[in-house]
């Protein structure tokens, strides 16, 4: 069960809150945002994202009591869920599987007195109508974030007439529910960049609570945003001289930060001691550019803001290095080098010499840093459709963060869908390059 279970505040947790409270004001003062932090303790941050099969929470056996003693620990505990649910019954039932898990998941809930209106959802496109998926879900369960994960299927065009006439419905939807105050929001890429290239891409299949990066399963992740106009003079230039040593400092907090806060469960305290993510979110991209004046479809003008993100990201890279070498590279390198299990030999110390050199070359102690939303490149408040063009600029973060998308006033529906689609391709173009483990 999770290690915070029926424990008190006790004296070590107050001393971490009140370490965790100077560090994030150490993180305000220089212009970045802190995580926010929950549970009793106010030490826990990134929620919890989970994968949940619908077909086991029906079936009532052992996996789905489980997984509803659980779920109701984390939201009487005040952690932030969000959900992944999968494995409906056929498409036929699929509807009303999904109104029984969510009638389930309340009735749970309501035996202990909580309730579920804040617990996020993401399913996938074409498991139903979307239109019954968020009626169903806020009906039962209240007004919580809710999430579409746009697959192939919704992303280009089909010759079965069926899909075809499904992927419309969906952006149609997606369109009329892009104004509200708590719209419906796409998710797609499915991948996580490590920053080390001796680590291999992952797979994306949860959405956090929060931003809502789209992260793997169980993984744990500390987040601060970086609002890139903070380091900005009024015309649009980057204050690098207050902007890098930020950058180093602010690194500096997050790594002693991950010593103190609690994760919900063994699956991400291994994720935290493995990985040590960070999620450095770089925001106001498009603010940036309009306050320079800039033309967004002017092909100067996105060389430069990829020159400004390209700089953010190689200092993360090598403060995250420096750390590395003050206190051991991130352990996830310590696995990902199988060697030990090679018989002695020449191939096994070629092996081991060339592994130590890459190592010595690319070592970090995070394995992911960088993380953008394809919205970023949208000014606040002026979210016109000539913006799309700063979307390659997105293909420098290691993952991405969906929630919070903008209203889209001016744009039709066909911008709307080929911004999401260009979202999609850059996202999953930008690990074409990177280099794993197995082919050093």
């Amino acid at each position: 069960m999770f290690d915070f279970a029926g424990r008190q505040f006790d004296g070590p947790q107050c001393a971490a809150a009140r370490d965790l409270d100077t560090m994030a004001a150490e993180l305000t003062d220089l212009g970045l945002r802190p995580p926010s932090r929950h549970g009793a303790g106010r030490n826990a941050v990134c929620g919890m994202a989970q994968r949940v099969s619908v077909r086991e929470v029906l079936d009532d056996g052992e996996a789905g009591k489980a997984f509803m003693r659980r779920l109701c620990e984390l939201v009487a505990e005040g952690v932030p869920v969000n959900l992944s649910p999968e494995d409906f019954c056929s498409e036929k039932s699929g509807i009303d599987s999904w109104q029984r898990f969510c009638e389930m998941i309340r009735a749970a809930l309501s035996s202990r007195e909580l309730s579920g209106r804040n617990i996020g959802l993401c399913i996938h496109s074409h498991q139903m109508p979307l239109e019954a998926y968020r009626l169903i879900a806020d009906a039962v369960l209240g007004p919580g974030p809710r999430y579409v994960f746009l697959d192939s299927l919704q992303m280009a065009a089909h010759g079965n007439p069926v899909v075809g006439q499904r992927a419309a419905a969906n952006w149609s939807f997606l369109w009329r529910q892009r104004g509200m105050a708590r719209p419906l929001m796409p998710v797609y890429g499915g991948i996580v960049r490590s920053t080390c290239p001796l680590l291999a891409d992952e797979v994306a299949a949860t959405v956090l609570p929060g931003h809502g990066p789209h992260a793997p399963v169980s993984s744990a992740w500390l987040p601060v945003v970086l609002p890139i106009t903070e380091f900005a003079a009024p015309g649009g230039q980057i204050r690098w001289q207050l902007l890098l040593p930020a950058i180093r400092k602010s690194l500096a907090i997050a790594e002693q930060m991950l010593h103190l806060v609690r994760w919900h469960g063994p699956g991400q305290q291994a994720d935290a001691w493995e990985n040590r993510r960070l999620a450095i979110s770089v925001t106001g991209l498009g603010d940036l550019v309009q306050q320079r004046g800039e033309d967004p479809t002017s092909l100067e003008c996105l060389r430069w803001l990829v020159e400004v993100v390209a700089r953010i990201r190689g200092e993360l890279c090598e403060q995250s290095g420096r750390i590395a070498a003050k206190v051991g590279a991130i352990p996830a390198l310590g696995e990902a080098n199988h060697v030990s299990h090679w018989s002695a030999g020449p191939h096994r110390e070629s092996w081991r010499r060339h592994w130590e050199v890459a190592v010595r070359q690319s070592a970090v102690r995070h394995r992911n840093l960088l993380v953008l939303s394809p919205y970023s490149v949208i000014p606040t408040g002026a979210s016109a459709p000539a913006y799309s063009d700063l979307l390659p600029v997105i293909a420098l973060a290691d993952a991405w963060n969906f929630a919070g998308p903008p209203d889209f006033r001016g744009w039709n529906v066909a911008q709307f869908r080929d911004f999401h689609r260009r979202a999609r391709a850059t996202i999953q173009g930008s690990h074409t390059a990177s280099f794993v483990a197995a082919g050093v």
